[in-house]
């Protein structure tokens, strides 16, 4: 396989998602009591997602960097080292907000963002430097997508990783005033490699995904480090670092690493409300400049889509 650098970590970031901007939404699940930690299988923390974090420690603001490098040995060096931010704010009554950034170490103009929140039974949107937009007919499934893929992204290479993640107990410890358990990570000697991930039927994909596809099925790991601060109380996540080495089957000369700090900065009352963003515009989902200029040229007559609903979405 012959896959440039820059190819590969888009590959490597696209195994862990980090998804495109929320279109459809739904309202938050209704709150649940939370299910005792089972204290003898310490991975299941990592499978937390933030309403599951917030319905046992209540709200929580979350702060999290993701560092990707991929390089290639030999005749045709290369190099990309991709660098995220995340903030994922959750009230435990379901409202949140979300920042993400992402600067994928391809050169000045390349850094992106976005930042979501859910207030007030609305969504607000923005891409990074652009005004915040209500989406009015969003539901709340895919903003808790992407804030899904902010705050589990140390799940996400826990899955890269496979049965190849090794855990155990590392003694007691403490965190926000809080007593807590370390769980020391590692990689297991010995183990095979996960299972290449199914994909979803369909038209033959072309060369380009190939290519990602057959990276992605031939990650090998070679290393894991870090630690799990997790609640005594509960279980809940309260701090994680997890740092991984993949090789590449098939092309001895990749490399892929990653490392994931995440840790709650602040949890009940020390966590501010979340709140509608000021001076946001209304949705729009057509370029006003398009519209006036079909007006002008008797193309469309003024109004006449105004009073027409978007049509609702399914529900999921």
């Amino acid at each position: 396989m012959r896959l440039p650098a820059p190819a590969l970590a888009l590959a490597l970031l696209a195994a862990c998602s980090r998804g495109g901007e929320p279109t459809r939404l739904q309202a938050a699940p209704a709150a649940r009591p939370p299910a005792t930690f089972d204290w003898d299988h310490p991975a299941a923390a990592l499978e937390l997602g933030p309403d599951d974090v917030a319905a046992r420690l209540g709200s929580f603001d979350w702060t999290s960097s993701i560092e990707w490098t991929v390089e290639r040995q030999g005749e045709d060096a290369r190099r990309v080292h991709a660098v995220e931010h995340h903030r994922v704010r959750q009230a435990a009554t379901g409202e949140f907000e979300v920042h993400a950034e992402l600067d994928p170490g391809l050169g000045p103009g390349s850094d992106s963002g976005k930042e979501i929140v859910w207030a007030g039974g609305m969504t607000y949107a923005r891409a990074r430097y652009a005004p915040w937009r209500e989406r009015p007919t969003d539901r709340g499934r895919d903003a808790r997508r992407f804030r899904d893929e902010s705050f589990l992204a140390a799940r996400d290479v826990a899955r890269l990783l496979g049965p190849a993640l090794a855990l155990r107990p590392a003694g007691d410890g403490e965190a926000l005033r809080r007593r807590a358990r370390r769980v020391a990570l590692s990689l297991a000697p010995g183990v095979a490699p996960a299972p290449a991930p199914a994909h979803p039927a369909g038209p033959a994909p072309d060369e380009d995904t190939k290519r990602r596809r057959a990276f992605l099925d031939g990650l090998r790991p070679q290393g894991a480090s870090g630690e799990l601060l997790l609640d005594a109380a509960t279980g809940a996540p309260l701090r994680v670092r997890l740092a991984a080495t993949f090789s590449v089957e098939g092309d001895p000369a990749a490399r892929a690493t990653v490392e994931v700090i995440g840790q709650v900065k602040a949890t009940g009352g020390e966590v501010a409300a979340i709140a509608p963003p000021k001076a946001a515009l209304p949705d729009e989902r057509k370029p006003s400049g398009v519209t006036n200029a079909l007006e002008a040229a008797g193309l469309k007559k003024r109004g006449e889509e105004k009073g027409k609903a978007e049509p609702e979405e399914d529900e999921p």
